[in-house]
């Protein structure tokens, strides 16, 4: 994908990699909570949203704008790492200002609660790679990073020529599958995270340390990701730069226009947020 596409991929890729913190957050539709617990948590995401709306969505919307700008000429691999780290800079902010909060809701939950959301929290992590594992069984997981690449691009573009299709096609075959390693890593955290929480309910144990740990693993879920994941990723984004840079390079001006329009577009909506 181009530069700017990047910095929407990065987005989708710092999330996704913290799913499973973000729903130990947003935990209404995964565990039974008491009527005092759910007003905590509805406090809680009313002030976190207020924060984000006031203090965030300005810097997002400027962040954009000059997304925009630099959508007019082709990146090079600096472009896009930059980009990639302001996202994550984003996304970093968003963790340290919510996750005080979200440690203090989850250690409120009763033993019974911390089985019912454990046993969700897993099933929702193999709902959301059902999809990379029916291709992988399929033989059809190169395809299918392919076919997601060529969405991306022409959301943002409006248009996918047939010689961004075949460069599309060719390099997404050097990407290596990390489905497996994710799912083993998601479940490090889980066992690291309802561990930390567990252990409350040992004799003994200081509430303030505990919390201290569950802290630490929604602030730095990684902490908690195999080796073999972590390599696998840092290779794909070397191979993601390579794409990125192929295709930025074979944007037509139209497709620049499109771009263009699209990132102030969004510009636009997400400052009118702020003074709703």
């Amino acid at each position: 994908m181009l530069a700017v596409t990047l910095g929407v991929s990065a987005c989708t890729n710092f999330f996704y990699n913290r799913l499973d913190t973000l729903a130990a957050w947003y935990i209404q539709d995964l565990v039974s909570l008491d009527d005092t617990q759910r007003s905590d948590l509805r406090s809680w995401l009313e002030g976190t949203l207020q924060w984000h709306r006031s203090s965030e969505l300005a810097l997002y919307a400027k962040f954009l704008r000059e997304l925009a700008g630099t959508a007019a000429h082709p990146g090079n691999a600096s472009t896009y790492k930059g980009i990639e780290a302001q996202v994550e800079q984003f996304g970093g902010r968003l963790v340290q200002q919510a996750a005080p909060e979200a440690a203090r809701l989850l250690m409120s939950l009763s033993p019974d609660q911390l089985t019912e959301f454990e046993s969700n929290l897993t099933e929702k992590s193999r709902e959301r790679n059902e999809k990379d594992l029916k291709a992988l069984a399929d033989g059809k997981w190169h395809e299918k990073r392919a076919k997601d690449i060529e969405k991306q691009l022409k959301r943002w573009t409006g248009s996918i020529t047939k010689q961004q299709q075949l460069l599309i096609a060719t390099e997404s075959k050097q990407f290596d599958s990390t489905t497996a390693d994710w799912l083993e890593s998601q479940a490090r955290w889980r066992k690291a995270m309802f561990g930390a929480l567990k252990e409350r309910f040992t004799a003994g144990q200081s509430p303030t340390a505990v919390e201290e740990r569950i802290l630490a693993l929604l602030r730095t879920p990684e902490s908690q990701w195999t080796r073999a994941y972590q390599t696998k990723a840092a290779q794909n984004r070397e191979q993601s730069l390579v794409v990125l840079g192929a295709i930025d390079a074979s944007l037509t001006p139209e497709q620049r226009s499109h771009l263009q329009r699209e990132l102030n577009q969004l510009a636009q909506q997400l400052e009118a947020m702020t003074q709703s």
